[in-house]
């Protein structure tokens, strides 16, 4: 027999509160004191509440509105993500909440609270980490609360998940080097603790290791991915007088980087290194060379993310497991047959 659901009563004994208490926390935040609404809203992760009254709250009608969820709104590569997501969620008739992590535990922390008090019907999560800890999941890893579609997949919580396959990307990118000719290559890494940038390592080592090509990892450059940290790898590059023929950039914000670097040091993009990016961002085709990069359908990203959440709000799933989209590769002239000895 299914254990009783926990009423407002229940939070509002559990908590020390007035029922009255319990219920400004769920429909006036702002007007209850911090420290606590901190403590009703700790009793309700702790009891399930909001997660089984959410799902009344499902069957009585929604806010229609869409939270998603990225690390740094202000980057371009989101551009075309959030726009996919717009155009789904108005053919639905929801609209969008676009929320800025920075990674940063208090705004992580703000943003579960507004799923947990319904403020958002559900959530779409282009972050890493973000729900570990926040919201609940049981002892085996099963995420129980409200609805949400994860774009980067989480190793700790099993959920919906619409990713790209950056296992592929990478591959593609070791594949496109080879047949060009390299045998001397690194990468220049993002986080490999986070995902996508682990698969996409992953992805270019296995096929460098199915081609025959052994490649020592040392070489290689971690961090935070930027035009800046691009910089400081090709000075590091030129400083330690070993030059591979061909760097693989896990994104193409920092390839840039990385080329202007070389060029400024008088190398040459492509004759004496190959550069290939991740990404395929508008202004890799109209850059000097243009840059080979490794294309991410951003607007279909965020097309089926949103797909996919308001079928489960709707409960109409169209799919039972992760929908994982193919990236392509784009060759420009950053990449080209090797013309000095390795």
């Amino acid at each position: 027999m299914n254990a009783k659901r926990p009423t407002v009563n229940d939070v509002a004994r559990e908590a020390g509160v007035s029922n009255a208490t319990v219920s400004r926390v769920m429909s006036r935040p702002g007007s209850v004191k911090a420290e606590t609404r901190d403590h009703i809203i700790g009793v309700m992760k702790r009891l399930g509440y909001r997660a089984n009254h959410a799902a009344a709250e499902l069957r009585r009608g929604r806010s229609r509105r869409l939270l998603v969820l990225v690390p740094e709104i202000t980057n371009a590569f989101y551009a075309e993500f959030f726009k996919g997501i717009d155009e789904e969620a108005r053919s639905h008739g929801y609209v969008l909440l676009i929320g800025d992590t920075s990674e940063d535990a208090d705004s992580e922390r703000a943003f579960s609270d507004m799923l947990l008090l319904n403020q958002a019907d559900g959530l779409i999560l282009n972050t890493n980490g973000f729900l570990e800890g926040l919201l609940p999941s049981d002892a085996d890893g099963a995420y129980f609360g409200p609805p949400v579609v994860s774009c980067g997949g989480h190793k700790e919580i099993e959920l919906p998940t619409v990713r790209t396959d950056d296992v592929l990307g990478g591959r593609l990118a070791a594949e496109h080097l080879v047949e060009l000719g390299h045998q001397d290559l690194i990468q220049v890494c993002g986080p490999l603790h986070m995902n996508g940038f682990e698969r996409r390592f992953r992805g270019f080592n296995e096929a460098l290791f199915d081609a025959g090509i052994s490649r020592q990892c040392d070489r290689d450059f971690c961090g935070a991915l930027s035009v800046d940290f691009g910089l400081q790898a090709a000075t590091k590059l030129i400083e330690a007088d070993e030059l591979p023929t061909a760097v693989f950039v896990h994104n193409d914000e920092t390839a840039t980087g990385l080329m202007h670097g070389l060029v400024r040091a008088g190398i040459r993009v492509p004759e004496d290194v190959s550069v290939i990016g991740y990404d395929d961002m508008p202004y890799a085709a109209v850059f000097n060379p243009g840059l080979s990069s490794v294309r991410l359908p951003r607007r279909d990203w965020g097309r089926l993310a949103c797909k996919m959440l308001i079928s489960i709000l709707e409960s109409k799933p169209e799919v039972s497991g992760p929908v994982i989209i193919p990236p392509k590769l784009v060759a420009r002239a950053s990449t080209a047959v090797p013309q000095r000895s390795e």
